[in-house]
């Protein structure tokens, strides 16, 4: 299978990006625009590089399983991981 072709970003995609942002996920807006969403976090990087403030990502993809828990009305338990420190 072939993977799919990006197109060049324009000045409108630069202009979508920077007002939706906040409220979408990178993969929503690259699928909406139809850039990649590779494309859609160089738009990023590159506007804070010069000097725009960006928002943090406040929209990120919800956890699927936290979603079947919730479905079933099973208790979530998070427990802590990672490693250990010295």
């Amino acid at each position: 299978m072939a993977r799919k072709r990006s197109r060049p970003y324009t000045v409108e995609d630069v202009e979508f990006v920077y007002k939706n942002y906040a409220n979408m996920t990178a993969s929503e807006i690259a699928e909406e625009l139809g850039i990649s969403k590779f494309q859609v976090s160089k738009i990023v990087s590159e506007l804070r590089s010069y000097g725009v403030d960006m928002p943090k990502k406040t929209a990120k993809r919800a956890n699927p399983v936290e979603q079947f828990l919730k479905k079933e009305g099973l208790p979530i338990k998070k427990k802590g991981g990672g490693k250990k420190k010295k």
